[in-house]
């Protein structure tokens, strides 16, 4: 499992707070904890804040230096903020959040990967907005990956977000994305599928217990990569417990040294 930390997020309240007041060591203390808790790739969005590029640019910065190990996934809607940080910020290994159908969104966001190479999220959304069948999620994700390997972008680095919807608003949206995560699976297994995990449980009660069951539920359809809270000792146990219990964990021993980790917490 791909896991990006989820905690650089201005739409966070106490994040974007901490944004605001320019406060270096929130960011990178924020960075670092995300780091040793096991992420790969730290995402990162700014969107909330008044200068998008250059508080995208400083909080990346304060990221790399605190969180050297990680890679970047630099989340915006605007591709100019995208533009400017990859303009002044040397990044090595990054992926971009993210492209659509939409026609603005793929001008301003293709020549980015092609010259930075980049991975790339791409969200199966067009002018309708979200889909709301697995079949719909499908055919657009399809869609998106026959453009993006037109230009260039091979399958290892396009990253499909299954475009996960609070199950508090619509109690069947889970059971669809969860259909089209099997079904993209098995069309483009070279293809990653990316779940924002903590969408699923808004505005409901025991957010984490729901959270945990959703990526357990996912994985087993292929899902192999996930925006998460993985400082959270109980969600992490989760993620190593299903990941032992598809084989991927040898002698159990990566489920073992998270179960010491977290005894020592405590």
């Amino acid at each position: 499992m791909i896991v990006i930390g989820e905690k650089l997020n201005s739409s966070i309240p106490s994040t974007l707070e901490g944004f605001q007041k320019k406060d270096e060591a929130f960011v990178t203390g924020l960075a670092a904890r995300q780091a040793r808790a096991g992420a790969q790739y730290l995402d990162i969005n700014t969107g909330m804040c008044d200068d998008e590029p250059e508080m995208l640019k400083w909080v990346v910065e304060l990221a790399l230096a605190a969180a050297p190990e990680c890679g970047i996934m630099a989340d915006s809607t605007n591709p100019d903020a995208l533009a400017f940080l990859f303009g002044q910020v040397e990044l090595k290994d990054a992926i971009i959040n993210s492209v659509t159908l939409e026609e603005d969104r793929l001008a301003g966001v293709l020549p980015l990967i092609q010259t930075y190479k980049t991975g790339i999220v791409a969200m199966p959304l067009d002018g309708d907005g979200i889909p709301k069948t697995a079949e719909r999620r499908v055919e657009n994700a399809g869609r998106l990956i026959k453009i993006l390997r037109e230009n260039g972008v091979s399958d290892g680095d396009i990253y499909v977000d299954i475009v996960v919807e609070a199950a508090a608003t619509g109690w069947d949206s889970p059971k669809e994305a969860l259909e089209a995560t099997g079904t993209l699976h098995r069309e483009f297994p070279d293809v990653h599928l990316l779940a924002g995990l903590s969408n699923i449980s808004f505005g409901l009660p025991k957010r984490g217990i729901i959270n945990s069951a959703f990526l357990a539920c996912g994985m087993s359809q292929g899902l192999d990569a996930a925006i998460m809270d993985i400082t959270n000792p109980n969600m992490k146990m989760h993620l190593k417990a299903t990941e032992m219990l598809w084989g991927r964990d040898e002698y159990c021993m990566d489920y073992l040294q998270s179960y010491r980790e977290l005894e020592e917490q405590e």
